[in-house]
């Protein structure tokens, strides 16, 4: 009596369709203009997230850039290489402590100034030698000289960008 109910269950479901698989037919492409609508907006939006996160991110390298091409004009219009000397290694302090703490940068003065700016510095990737050996020597005591030393204001610019494009 089991085995004829079992039977009698399968003979049933014969009559029970199996399920519609989706097939992508021609007739299905394109798609409906929301779904274009759609992906569209989806991929404006990631663009423009992307973008908001990489304006946010670059926001100080922006600020200090224009910082340092006034610095640069300021001292081309002027002369004064002691302001000079003195407005760079300023901005310099500030990217530090902004991106260091406070108690390790704000005391460093003289060699271990230079040495600290070449530890952040990284790698050397140009030419120049850095600031201990290089053109940034002249940040270690110039700026507090009545006559500072002859330096070439042109590779100073270049390592300092070079150190705020690392530090940014």
């Amino acid at each position: 009596m089991g085995i004829e109910k079992v039977i009698m269950n399968l003979e049933e479901l014969k009559d029970l369709a199996a399920p519609l698989v989706p097939s992508f037919a021609p007739d299905q492409w394109p798609p409906e203009p929301w779904v274009w609508a759609l992906a569209a907006g989806l991929l404006v939006l990631i663009g423009l997230a992307i973008w908001w996160r990489w304006f946010q991110r670059t926001k100080t390298r922006r600020y200090a850039y224009k910082e340092l091409e006034a610095i640069q004009q300021r001292f081309e219009e002027s002369g004064d290489p002691q302001r000079y000397l003195y407005e760079i290694n300023l901005l310099l302090r500030r990217i530090a402590v902004r991106n260091f703490h406070r108690e390790k940068v704000a005391s460093l003065t003289g060699e271990d100034w230079l040495d600290f700016l070449d530890w952040s510095r990284g790698r050397k990737r140009s030419e120049d030698p850095g600031f201990r050996e290089g053109s940034g020597r002249v940040l270690a005591w110039g700026a507090y000289q009545a006559e500072p030393d002859r330096f070439d204001a042109q590779s100073l610019q270049q390592l300092v960008r070079a150190w705020i494009r690392r530090q940014t």
